[in-house]
């Protein structure tokens, strides 16, 4: 590819050679028309010498004067009768020559006593510039014709151009060195700018040189304070995307954006565990390779389309996860945010569960405490022991119900407020172990063996009632799985662990 430099060059010795050929041609039509003009005049002065001697000596003493300067002669002499016979000729035999009656110079000289003519010569095969006279030979008119080959002026018009291509070369060659060394001296301190640019492209802290030149001190100096512009900007676009990166680091949510082919450009730590991706997820892979299921590709093309959807999706394969994700197209792509709500439809279904067995065991003293108050109503005597039994079931099953309605508070509060509101600083580790020597001293856990695995501290902040009561629900529920499985046989056992895992406290019943 041809520099500016180069293209510089290339343009004035293009001009340069226009210029030499066009002064070419106009000097070619000056040059000939003057060489044609000058062999005219002497043609004419040669006719008019031959035409005096013709006059005074006859076609006898032309002759001779022709024999006479024959090697001195220009071109070629012929004497033409009024007739047009050719009565003399200097190269061939006047007998064999045609009538020269219809020549145009020959009609001219006989009308007006002289005539011009630039022709070809059927007779010698060659282009002549003719030029006749007329003249008076034996009292009778007579044309003088002296003929001058063209091939003379050819080789004449040869030579000069020669000359000239000579002189044109030279000078093109001159040009093309006095403009290299002005082109350079011009360019050298654009070449200080472009050098000062590239630096400053390599991230070099420089500033563009200063000129001498008044314009290219201004272009010096404009593209001083673009660079300095430039540079704050893109500053200010690192922090900002720095900033970017780490609000999308930390978002408890998945994103993957995608460009306009459906391939990968940004996904962050989230969104590659929520899609269980096992391969190195970098830019510029397809989409179909990290999607676990077909039925969220609609989601992408919906947002080509400049759709936005949101879908739920079961992924039984990853652990029974349960996501929604979104997608809205953006400016250069697709971008899809994953949300993992796997654990708020477990808290769903167990509230559920919960509510269910609640009414359930609701229906249970309910009924008794009904049928023991219509028995009681009832009954007309009964001794005092037989009462007091009665009406201690209906005390107890009351006390099974104000515990039920008491779970389903707590698990409203739950819902409702702040886990840190009125939480202190407990060791988790005694609260289990208190709960488990409660649980395992109930009479119908006297078949039951229990396990315990409980560290010696596990300070948290809790609501100390709250787990206390969360606690005894989930090992009393254990003892009563048991004691449904295996009654009053030996064999039945419940194991309480707890470990410390990723910051949280892990409590196991088993």
């Amino acid at each position: 590819m041809l520099t500016l430099k180069k293209k510089i060059l290339l343009i004035v010795a293009v001009a340069v050679l226009l210029a030499f050929g066009f002064s070419w041609f106009l000097l070619y039509g000056v040059v000939r028309e003057g060489l044609v003009r000058q062999t005219e005049q002497d043609l004419s002065r040669q006719t008019a010498f031959f035409a005096s001697t013709l006059e005074r000596g006859g076609i006898q003493s032309f002759e001779q004067e022709l024999e006479r300067w024959k090697g001195l002669l220009r071109g070629r002499v012929t004497l033409v009768g009024s007739d047009g016979r050719v009565l003399s000729d200097t190269e061939s035999d006047p007998a064999r020559m045609e009538n020269h009656l219809s020549r145009p110079e020959v009609l001219s000289a006989l009308r007006d006593g002289e005539g011009s003519m630039l022709r070809y010569s059927g007779t010698t095969k060659v282009h002549y510039l003719y030029f006749a006279r007329r003249a008076t030979a034996n009292g009778e008119r007579v044309v003088i014709r002296s003929a001058y080959p063209l091939e003379s002026l050819t080789s004449a018009f040869a030579e000069m151009k020669n000359k000239f291509i000579l002189y044109l070369l030279a000078g093109v060659l001159i040009v093309l060195l006095f403009g290299s060394g002005m082109v350079r001296l011009f360019f050298r301190p654009l070449e200080r700018i472009v050098e000062s640019a590239g630096r400053i492209a390599r991230g070099e802290d420089i500033r563009f040189p200063l000129m001498n030149d008044p314009e290219l001190q201004r272009l010096s100096s404009a593209l001083d304070d673009m660079s300095s512009r430039t540079k704050n900007a893109l500053e200010e676009l690192k922090t900002e995307r720095e900033d970017l990166a780490r609000i999308v680091v930390a978002l408890p949510v998945g994103v993957l954006l995608l460009d306009e082919q459906r391939k990968l450009r940004y996904i962050n730590a989230v969104a590659e565990k929520l899609l269980g991706i096992k391969l190195d997820a970098v830019p510029g892979i397809p989409v179909e390779r990290l999607l676990p299921s077909g039925d969220m590709y609609p989601l992408v093309l919906s947002a080509m389309r400049g759709e936005e959807q949101c879908a739920f999706f079961d992924l039984p394969e990853l652990g029974n996860r349960y996501l929604r994700i979104c997608s809205r197209k953006t400016a250069t792509g697709v971008l899809l945010i994953l949300t993992d709500l796997t654990e708020e439809r477990r808290l769903e279904q167990a509230r559920r569960d919960f509510i269910a067995d609640a009414g359930h065991e609701l229906q249970t003293p309910l009924a008794s405490i009904r049928l023991t108050a219509e028995y009681l109503l009832g009954a007309e005597e009964e001794d005092r022991e037989q009462q007091r039994r009665y009406l201690g079931t209906i005390i107890a099953q009351q006390e099974r119900m104000s515990s039920l309605v008491d779970d389903m508070l707590l698990l409203s509060r739950m819902e409702s407020e702040p886990a840190s509101k009125d939480a202190e600083q407990v060791n988790l580790a005694h609260l289990l172990s208190a709960v488990v020597d409660e649980k395992r001293n109930l009479p119908f856990a006297a078949r039951i063996e229990f396990a315990s695995d409980i560290p010696d501290r596990a300070y948290t902040f809790v609501r100390r009632d709250d787990v206390v009561r969360a606690l005894g629900n989930v090992v009393e529920n254990g003892v009563k799985y048991v004691r449904e499985k295996f009654g009053d046989e030996q064999g039945g056992s419940i194991s309480v662990s707890m470990r410390e895992e990723e910051g949280f406290w892990v409590i196991t019943v088993a």
